[in-house]
């Protein structure tokens, strides 16, 4: 796929993890076909037609029942009213929807899946999925259902809206309503599209929606480790944090680049303090070498890093799953004749798998970011921070209540961060008696990302109290250029708390910045001062 003013065009091999971040952030991006890709699919396509209408062979999905029906014979005058049913039958999705940018990655994927040519379906239906993604037509697609083997109830709600069906809802311009309607109103004609032999199956096989909401994840998880070290910073310079730990000899003799590139950014955050040397120290009555901090604090790169290592192996995993093809069965040939053949690509196993390493190392990014909050709360681990984060104690109570929502938080991370890959149920007459449970994976990853930018926020919000508490104290000596850069951001919009007052609209503020995106968009001029 390459892009190109703002253009993305599908080949079906070469979509990347740049071209999924220009897709989440630009919206308006329009998406097309190669030629390539178009003659590769026709060609794919006539090997069903002739099975279906010369050969009569026998083949899962298309001249047969799904699941445990797959002994009955579907007729070839059926095959309309096939395609119709298995979408009726399979979407049957509850709960709360997917939020759009997981929907209009899910439609990308697919068709970008399905210009392989292996799962057998015409360009047209292809075209179809991308003309309701270029005209901004959403579908509206409940969360639970998928076992990880196939998202097949989430993707035939995506399959209701594209074929026009009543049954089918979808936004379009920030209205909510039933596809029909909404597909008239974007001028997409016809408003009702018919699916031909195999067309249905194909939509709805392999773990689309689950890789679809992971990549979304991903891309969470990342603006999450640039957060977390410009948070980590903060509380280094607001605790006058010894430097020694940062020196890149200690990480280039641990041999993990993603650590070394860690200490890089926090030294490049903290270049120039002067706050954090023992004239800094002192000025808080600390006389005697520190010699070394905390674990949370010292070892900070250490983690980050190795957070950021797996998450590189996760990232890995996606990849080659966005260029797969995830279809059963498959069609392939060897220049001369096709084949179809059964299989199990559809199977979310590997993408569980990441799932549950990645929800394990983004609850403990939250985790040592709670412990280093906890530090400035205390005046013997802060090295001498006024107690609570609060210039008058007793009469006011400071930020203590607002750090006990991080160990709270916290709380339900460890317990989100259970393996959901262990958990396989047999379900559909026992056809399918191993499942992944990819999506119940993806789902609490969703959860513990949202926990994890809360708690985040709060050690960004007690940081910059902590740093306006003894700014006094530290007058005439710097701060880090970064984090100085950052302090004042933050203070342009959240006031210092002198006494107490109504905080959670602080708190509140600080939330949105991390989890929209706006201290995130920051990271890049605090760490190239």
């Amino acid at each position: 796929m390459t892009c190109e003013q703002k253009n993305l065009i599908l080949d079906g091999y070469s979509l990347t993890y740049e071209n999924i971040v220009e897709f989440i952030e630009h919206p308006s991006v329009q998406v097309t076909l190669t030629e390539a890709a178009k003659d590769r699919v026709k060609h794919y396509r006539a090997a069903v037609d002739q099975w279906l209408i010369e050969d009569k062979k026998a083949i899962y999905g298309v001249t047969t029942g799904l699941g445990k029906l797959k002994d009955y014979v579907v007729d070839e005058h059926d095959q309309n009213q096939f395609q119709q049913n298995i979408l009726l039958s399979h979407a049957v999705g509850i709960g709360p929807d997917f939020p759009e940018s997981v929907v209009r990655l899910a439609m990308l994927i697919r068709a970008n899946v399905l210009a392989r040519g292996h799962s057998g379906v015409r360009v047209e239906m292809i075209e179809r999925i991308l003309l309701l993604l270029n005209k901004g037509v959403i579908p509206s697609v409940p969360q639970i259902g998928s076992l990880g083997v196939g998202d097949l109830q989430p993707m035939a709600h995506i399959g209701l809206c594209m074929v026009g069906a009543p049954e089918g809802r979808a936004t379009y311009n920030g209205e909510e309503g039933k596809s029909p309607d909404l597909l008239e109103k974007a001028n997409i004609a016809p408003v009702y599209f018919e699916l031909k032999a195999k067309e249905a199956l194909a939509l709805i096989d392999g773990s689309t929606m689950v890789l679809a909401a992971s990549l979304y994840a991903y891309y969470q998880a990342e603006q999450l480790c640039n957060i977390a070290d410009m948070a980590a910073a903060m509380t280094i310079e607001a605790t006058r944090g010894e430097l020694d730990a940062l020196d890149p000899r200690i990480h280039s003799a641990n041999n993990l680049q993603t650590e070394q590139e860690t200490a890089q950014i926090l030294r490049a955050l903290l270049t120039g303090t002067e706050w954090c040397t023992a004239s800094g120290r002192e000025r808080l009555g600390e006389f005697s070498p520190r010699v070394q901090d905390a674990v949370s604090i010292r070892s900070t790169a250490q983690v980050h890093g190795a957070i950021k290592d797996v998450l590189l192996y996760v990232k890995s995993v996606f990849i080659r799953e966005m260029n797969a093809s995830k279809d059963n069965p498959l069609i392939f040939t060897d220049g001369i004749k096709f084949e179809s053949l059964s299989g199990g690509n559809y199977h979310g196993s590997h993408l569980a798998y990441a799932l549950d390493f990645m929800g394990v190392v983004i609850t403990d990014l939250a985790m040592i970011s709670e412990r280093r909050s906890v530090r400035l709360l205390d005046p013997i681990m802060s090295y001498g921070l006024p107690a609570n984060l609060i210039a008058v104690a007793g009469l006011n109570t400071g930020f203590a209540l607002v750090h006990a929502n991080a160990t709270a938080l916290v709380s339900e991370m460890r317990i989100l961060a259970a393996p959901s890959s262990v958990g396989s149920i047999p379900s559909k007459g026992n056809q399918e008696d191993h499942n992944s449970m990819a999506m119940s994976g993806v789902r609490k990853l969703m959860e513990i990302i949202d926990r994890a930018q809360q708690i985040l926020a709060i050690e960004l919000l007690l940081s910059a109290q902590a740093i306006d508490l003894i700014s006094e104290n530290m007058k005439g000596l710097t701060m880090g250029k970064g984090t100085s850069i950052l302090h004042k951001w933050i203070r342009r919009s959240i006031n210092p708390m002198w006494e107490d007052r109504y905080v959670l609209s602080d708190l509140q503020k600080m939330i949105e910045f991390v989890q929209k995106g706006q201290i995130r968009e920051q990271f890049s001029v605090v760490t190239l001062v």
